[in-house]
């Protein structure tokens, strides 16, 4: 199936049916959006997992960020069981296609327990609390969920590769709507105004920022896929005017959204230390530094479609800060990852921290290859690192490498556990946890990124290229479904 017809499935099937998924007043059995429910959730996501397998949860609770990376997981294992990668002769051909359509079976019953139970209108409930009996959602919104909240658009861009099951490929492509579109409209209108992304507080920080604009990247990619040269004819399903609709926000409102965050941003900006300072300083968090990056490469491409003259000097302008921000700190890159947080200066960035958060690590690789990431480019788009800067896709590829081949050696031990936190002196195991956060991610990233480089390549292509590269590659395969089935299996 051509990747064109399946970009614009986001756009012409999923929001087809938007309004069924957000008026529905019950869904599961349950009231939609209710403070409470007196019903347990149909499976529990656990916090972490014990070292004899058991779920381990953190004072009762349930997490929306385990859930939500664990779908994004459950969504990557199932477009890649297709006969490239996993569902390959090479590897596991027994999975194709009865578990690739099993597992997205299991992504459209994840959605919904996620969507009935965390969701209030695009408001993501961080958390449930479990007291006599009662799940009660609990938490101020935590903007640093949404970014990789909304990655779960992912499964449509492959939606073809369930063409032999129609119903099912309908199902994806209809279901999801609420979910999918709700977390960007709620930022761009409870959490956007005088041109910046603003906490539940109304404080704005680089963390506000750069999570809110990562964090609306699903909605711009939707008109941005609606947009490229070739995908018209195949949108005919939906007019302009009824994208606007479900979307409830136009190019032409995005445009102004854009506009003012892109006069925020040139504000923020200091040249002498390739960061945006926005009053709280030019240490940031790496999560942070990874959304600001995929939040501005959704702003620069949208500005350049859909803009004037003018917002296209801007939006090249908000590029060249964007690689400019992706060089000064790739240099911190060990084997092992990067400190969680990192300082900005005049003579390069430097670890603010000698932890390697490793969840953050994979988010923020994730941020530049998963999905709709800094090297996605078609035609339509600005195409900037094709025009100008192809060495950011060395770069990338470089970096992917470098950390999945750290991952497996200092991240994941011979049990196929995956750790919480390393040592960014020397890559030593400083918190031995498994969380089921950090295995989610992991498996994203790895599926995402593992064919940027030289190092990995996929089941179809082990036959014809050197044994250490194929025996590599098949290795990570491994840790992938070890990791899954660790998660799976406690839950």
């Amino acid at each position: 199936m051509k990747e064109n017809f399946c970009k614009s499935i986001l756009i012409l099937l999923v929001l087809l049916t938007f309004t069924h998924s957000c008026t529905s007043d019950t869904q599961n059995g349950h009231t939609a959006h209710s403070d409470e429910f007196t019903e347990a959730p149909d499976f529990f996501v656990p916090y972490s997992i014990a070292e004899d397998g058991a779920a381990e949860f953190d004072r009762n609770r349930l997490y929306v960020r385990d859930y939500s990376s664990f779908l994004n997981a459950v969504s990557i294992i199932a477009t890649g069981l297709h006969p490239d990668e996993f569902g390959n002769d090479n590897y596991r051909p027994d999975l194709y296609p009865e578990a690739m359509h099993q597992r997205a079976k299991q992504w459209l019953d994840m959605v919904d327990l996620i969507d009935t139970y965390f969701n209030d209108s695009g408001r993501i409930s961080p958390r449930l609390e479990h007291m006599a009996g009662v799940y009660s959602v609990a938490g101020d919104v935590d903007l640093s969920i949404y970014p990789h909240l909304v990655y779960a658009s992912h499964i449509h861009h492959q939606s073809g590769r369930f063409e032999q099951d129609e119903a099912l490929r309908n199902r994806l492509n209809r279901e999801p709507a609420n979910y999918l579109v709700s977390p960007g409209r709620y930022l761009m209108n409870e959490h956007f105004r005088e041109g910046a992304f603003h906490h539940a507080d109304g404080s704005v920080d680089h963390k506000s920022m750069s999570y809110g604009l990562g964090g609306i990247h699903a909605n711009a990619y939707a008109w941005v896929a609606s947009k490229n040269t070739g995908e018209q004819e195949d949108r005919g399903v939906l007019t302009e005017a009824d994208l606007a609709h479900y979307m409830e926000h136009t190019p032409d409102d995005m445009v102004r959204i854009y506009r003012e965050a892109a006069g925020r941003l040139d504000g923020a900006w200091d040249a002498s230390r390739s960061i945006y300072d926005f009053g709280d300083g030019t240490t940031w968090q790496l999560d942070a530094v990874g959304a600001m990056i995929r939040g501005n490469k959704a702003l620069y491409d949208f500005l350049y479609m859909f803009g004037k003259e003018d917002d296209a000097e801007t939006a090249r302008r908000v590029f060249e800060r964007t690689v400019a921000m992706l060089e000064a700190v790739a240099p911190l890159t060990r084997p092992w990852g990067m400190p969680d947080r990192v300082t900005f200066t005049e003579d390069g960035a430097r670890a603010a921290s000698q932890v390697v958060n490793v969840y953050d690590w994979y988010q923020f690789l994730n941020h530049l290859g998963g999905g709709y990431g800094l090297d996605r480019e078609r035609e339509g788009m600005p195409m900037y690192l094709t025009r100008y800067r192809k060495d950011i896709a060395d770069l990338i590829g470089n970096l992917s490498d470098s950390a999945l081949r750290g991952a497996l050696a200092y991240h994941i031990d011979e049990r196929d556990r995956i750790v919480t936190t390393v040592s960014y002196t020397n890559g030593s195991v400083t918190d031995d946890r498994f969380t089921t956060s950090t295995a989610g991610m992991f498996i994203v990233t790895a599926a995402n990124m593992y064919r940027k480089g030289s190092d990995f390549e996929q089941a179809s292509e082990w036959e014809e290229i050197p044994a250490p590269v194929a025996n590599r590659s098949r290795e990570l395969y491994d840790a992938i479904f070890s990791l899954f089935g660790h998660v799976e299996r406690a839950m």
